[in-house]
């Protein structure tokens, strides 16, 4: 899969044309599995369960958005602001945060697959 197509996001075919299409979108990881997320504004505490979360910071693109970043929060939640202020910086608006990874091993899986390419390595 090829860094560009690995940056995209795509709405959910079943909600178009309904109040929630613009809440949900999916993903696909750099393997090519795609990846359901709920999207919120990073100005928002967090109204999901951390622990269960992969979170990407999503900024906008030439193409339509592209992830800035991916983290997986403390299951407390007491990092968001932190994250948030980052994500900020990178330019980000939203957070699309995935929940249906059901365990440590599957979250950092997730964030892995998620993370952007690099863009150049030494």
């Amino acid at each position: 899969m090829t860094p560009a197509a690995h940056q995209s996001s795509r709405p959910l075919a079943a909600l178009r044309a309904t109040v929630l299409e613009s809440l949900f979108c999916s993903w696909s990881g750099r393997s090519g599995r795609r990846y359901i997320c709920s999207i919120h504004p990073i100005t928002e505490e967090p109204a999901f369960d951390c622990g269960r979360a992969v979170v990407a910071a999503v900024r906008p693109s030439f193409s339509g958005a592209a992830i800035a970043f991916v983290f997986l929060p403390r299951t407390d939640g007491d990092d968001f602001p932190l994250w948030a202020r980052r994500a900020r910086s990178c330019g980000a608006s939203a957070f699309h945060v995935h929940l249906l990874a059901e365990t440590e091993g599957d979250r950092a899986a997730t964030a892995s697959d998620l993370r952007p390419a690099p863009i150049f390595t030494i």
